[in-house]
C-alpha cells in the first residue's frame, strides 16, 4: 500500500475543527520546531531550535501520530529527509503567530 505525500494517513487525521497550529513536531530523532502555519495537505513548521532562521514544509503524509494532550506531531521520518527539501519561500522577517 502507498501513500500519498500530500494527504493525512488513516488515523492520523486531526479533527475538522481543530488546527494544528502551536503544536510541537518531533521527527525519530529529535525536535524539529513548533507549527506556524496548518494548511490541510502540509504544514509550515518553524525550524528554528532546530536549524535558526529556517522554516520547513512537512507533507501530511510524513505524520505518523498525533498528541492532542501534548500539542504533538510526530513524524516517521528523521530530520536529515525534512533538511533535504527545497527550501520555503517565506517572508522570515514576518512575526510568528503566538
Amino acid at each position: 500500500m502507498t501513500t500519498d505525500l500530500w494527504e493525512y494517513r488513516p488515523g492520523s487525521h486531526p479533527a475538522a475543527d481543530l488546527a494544528l497550529t502551536g503544536y510541537e513536531v518531533h521527527a525519530t530523532d529529535g525536535p524539529v520546531g513548533r507549527v506556524v502555519e496548518d494548511a490541510g495537505d502540509h504544514l509550515l513548521v518553524d525550524a528554528g531550535p532546530w536549524v535558526p532562521g529556517t522554516r520547513v514544509l512537512v507533507p501530511a503524509g510524513l505524520i505518523a501520530r498525533l498528541d492532542h494532550l501534548d500539542h504533538a506531531v510526530h513524524l516517521d521520518c528523521p530530520r536529515a529527509r525534512l533538511s533535504s527539501a527545497p527550501p520555503v519561500a517565506v517572508d522570515l522577517t514576518a512575526p510568528l503567530p503566538r
